[in-house]
């Protein structure tokens, strides 16, 4: 096949979203598909380049923030990438169009639709159904009929949870959706054999926003500290516009010293933080499927997070979802528990293994391509 991958985001800039499209992209090519993506430039990288086999053009839009994209800068994407994704269509004749995701990119898989009768499958991420992110509230009720009409031409529509797929189907029902987890690489992340330690350290990753949680979790770590003899650590890994609040919160809750902001990290970075830590926690209000558990769980780690989107399929005797307001009590729970930590260390290693690994998920997307594949 050949595809046509749009995305606004793609490493190093963006989230778990664009972690997707790039293990995804570069399966497609390990199993011998042609891929082309268009995705947004960032502070002067290559605008034309070989990533792992796919070819990744980059257009110069306003993105601003390697972490996170505002609704304008979205339509800066959309209006510069539609020209490029045009031509490239016109010149090579895809065979296929995968949409990263709803929002920003869905317009680009619907008119190239209309004008060459390109198959589009859109896969959305989360913060392009709405209702995920409520400073989205007001732009999607006001281009709530576009999005209809453009989830309605897609010839695929895929979750990457069920949740997710809940959550779009309250906004439009009139199509079937498919759910395909996201993946985790093995390969990198992968567990250690820890030296013990007085210190018990609990790992959280994620853009620092609001939406994460993280506020509701600092101010439960004096009580924490105080229930054990283990020196309690929290380390946040990751950045954003949330981040001074956090430190504010953690200063006013005297609790500063027990957490330490990392900042934003690169694969290669991030991997330590997960083989040393003791517990990986995500207090997020609404997910697709995080990919910072998955990452957790290939390393090894007990998890602890919310009943968000992705939580009933990632856990399941490796670590406990509960309320925002059950972190404290969980968390004592398993730092006195070291048989639990260990039994749940081995779950979220088999879960991964076998259920979470990209080969399947690219294998899952490769079957639905291939159905609609001009070209078969």
């Amino acid at each position: 096949m050949k595809i046509l991958a749009i995305s606004h985001e793609f490493p190093p800039i963006g989230g778990g979203g664009a972690n997707a499209c790039f293990f995804l992209t570069k399966g497609f090519v390990e199993k011998g598909h042609e891929v082309t993506l268009v995705t947004a430039n960032y502070q002067g990288m290559p605008e034309s380049e070989i990533v792992n086999g796919v070819r990744v053009i980059r257009v110069n839009s306003k993105r601003a923030h390697k972490e996170h994209c505002s609704f304008k800068e979205m339509l800066s994407y959309l209006l510069k990438a539609y020209p490029v994704a045009n031509k490239l269509q016109k010149r090579e004749n895809f065979d296929v169009c995968l949409v990263f995701f709803g929002i920003p990119s869905g317009p680009i898989g619907y008119m190239l639709k209309k004008k060459y009768k390109l198959p589009y499958v859109i896969r959305f991420g989360g913060g392009d159904v709405p209702g995920f992110q409520e400073r989205f509230t007001k732009v999607y009720k006001v281009i709530a009929p576009a999005i209809k009409l453009i989830w309605k031409n897609a010839d695929a529509l895929i979750a990457n949870s069920q949740g997710l797929k809940d959550m779009a189907l309250d906004f439009y029902n009139k199509k079937p959706f498919d759910v395909i987890p996201n993946g985790v690489d093995t390969e990198v992340f992968y567990p250690i054999v820890k030296e013990e330690s007085d210190e018990f350290k609990i790992l959280f990753v994620s853009r620092l926003i609001e939406r994460k949680g993280l506020q509701f979790i600092i101010p439960q770590l004096k009580k924490i500290q105080d229930s054990t003899e283990k020196s309690v650590k929290l380390i946040v890994v990751g950045d954003g516009p949330y981040r001074e609040t956090l430190e504010r919160i953690a200063e006013e809750n005297h609790v500063s010293d027990m957490v330490e902001f990392v900042g934003q990290k690169g694969k290669e970075e991030i991997v330590p933080f997960y083989q040393n830590a003791d517990l990986f926690i995500l207090p997020s209000a609404k997910e697709g499927m995080p990919n910072v558990v998955l990452e957790a769980m290939a390393c090894g780690l007990p998890i602890i997070m919310t009943p968000c989107e992705g939580s009933k399929e990632l856990i399941d005797g490796n670590g406990d979802i509960v309320s925002v307001e059950g972190f404290e009590k969980r968390i004592i729970e398993l730092i006195r528990n070291e048989e639990k930590r260990e039994a749940c260390s081995k779950v979220s290693i088999v879960r991964c293994q076998e259920l979470f690994s990209w080969q399947q998920v690219v294998d899952a997307y490769e079957k639905k391509l291939n159905g609609m594949c001009r070209r078969k």
